[in-house]
């Protein structure tokens, strides 16, 4: 993508009348290669570049994009955002930072692999991990292995000179694997994703995670209802990391659909629970340098033992709360975390499980859980079951619910934190959650 279109773009809108152009654009090219059952599946190799831009006059303001760049300088364009902005209804509160608040020295984390990876060396990862699993004794089947990578190039331009922009790649690994016994079928996953493509993990590793976590599933039964104590794996932890992250984005927050509206500075969850949010970690998978409005990001701490400090915030919906922006804005109207975490307890995940006497063990969730406006939370799910301080049997087709509120105000975190996606947490024991079964 050639930026003096882009700078083209922003002084020919100027010229048709518009007070202010902010302009986001995106170029990406991306391989993904894919095997099934031990053979190539596709290889798909594709060149993307999007542009987002904000117009406006006075207190109107319209958002047009394009996948077409050379679209930008042409007169119907330049029109068909004229007529939008004019059809737009007045904004009282303002959506954009000062030019003083910008970004101005520019703090670039370590989040752009210069190694190239061809489609010939992906297709080899999806082959090798996925022969690998299916050659696990009783692993019987394979949804298929894929292999990913992508470099980007992100831009931040608005009328006032202001230009930022920065590189990223992500590369992936993943399997999904099956076993069948008695008409019983089980399926689990791995995967590793990384800025580096020398820090992925193995083929084999993958593929011998996925067939542990299938097998292990293997004869799990149905039980009855009961209220116990809940350990959430750290895969399911984190999601639910991030069913809480929904409930403090502040655009949930500014339309008074989350359950935290008038929770902020008070200590509503547990004693040992603290949330962070790093922006610019060295090979984070959520690093960034600034946000979509321009703003440099920084470190944030959005729960510390319980009480709850900051929303995460863009310009448009701090200025509607009274707040200052904590440069999580993504696109025009979005918002996103960085890397956020829950920070590691005091407890080890082996003496988590002795503590319990009789439990469950949660691997593995279906759906959507959390219902953002009332913290209720409900979730079919699988997992093993806790008896003596020992994981046991392999249980299926439950269901667990609660309120994220009262969950999370009688929990206790584990020390076994591992970073794998950007929203992560250790295991999580909750101590009192409804388990639904037969």
């Amino acid at each position: 993508m050639d930026d003096g279109i882009l700078v083209s773009a922003i002084e020919k809108i100027l010229k048709s009348g518009m007070d202010r152009v902010d302009l986001l654009a995106l170029e990406s090219n991306t391989i993904t290669a894919a095997s099934r059952l031990g053979k190539p599946e596709t290889i798909i190799q594709a060149d993307a570049a999007a542009v987002t831009i904000r117009f406006s006059k006075g207190k109107r303001s319209a958002v047009i994009a394009t996948d077409n760049v050379d679209e930008l300088n042409e007169d119907s364009f330049v029109e068909k955002a004229r007529f939008a902005v004019e059809n737009s209804p007045e904004e009282e509160v303002g959506f954009r930072p000062s030019f003083s608040e910008l970004c101005k020295s520019f703090d670039y984390p370590d989040i752009s692999d210069e190694q190239k990876v061809s489609a010939e060396e992906l297709i080899a990862n999806a082959l090798e991990c996925e022969q690998t699993a299916l050659g696990v004794k009783g692993i019987t089947n394979s949804e298929g292995a894929e292999a990913s990578s992508c470099r980007s190039r992100i831009i931040v331009m608005k009328d006032d000179n202001f230009y930022a922009c920065y590189k990223r790649t992500v590369h992936q690994l993943a399997v999904v694997t099956l076993a069948e016994k008695d008409g019983s079928l089980e399926r689990d996953w791995d995967f590793s994703k990384k800025i580096y493509y020398s820090d992925l993990k193995t083929p084999e590793q993958i593929a011998k995670k996925a067939a542990e976590r299938t097998l292990k599933k293997m004869g799990a039964q149905k039980i009855s209802s009961r209220k116990v104590p809940v350990i959430f794996d750290r895969r399911i932890a984190g999601r639910l990391l991030g069913d809480l992250l929904e409930a403090l984005n502040g655009a949930s927050v500014a339309k008074g659909i989350s359950f935290l509206k008038n929770k902020l500075y008070r200590k509503i969850f547990c004693e040992g629970l603290s949330v962070t949010d790093s922006c610019k970690v060295p090979r984070g998978l959520r690093s960034h340098p600034f946000d979509s409005d321009g703003l440099e990001c920084f470190d944030l701490s959005l729960i510390t033992n319980g009480t709850l400090n900051s929303f995460l915030l863009n310009t448009r919906y701090a200025n509607m709360l009274g707040l200052k922006s904590t440069a999580h804005a993504k696109g025009f109207d979005g918002i996103s975390p960085h890397n956020a975490r829950v920070e590691n307890g005091s407890v080890s995940f082996e003496d988590l499980l002795k503590s319990i006497k009789n439990g469950l063990y949660v691997t593995e969730v279906l759906g959507r859980g959390l219902n953002p406006v009332t913290g209720n939370y409900s979730q079919g799910a699988a997992g093993f079951l806790i008896e003596n301080g020992e994981i046991t049997r392999p249980v299926h087709e439950i269901t667990i619910a609660g309120n994220f509120e009262d969950m999370f105000s009688d929990c206790v975190v584990a020390s076994d934190l591992e970073i794998e996606t950007g929203i992560d947490s250790p295991s999580l024991l909750i101590n009192n959650i409804t388990v639904g079964g037969t």
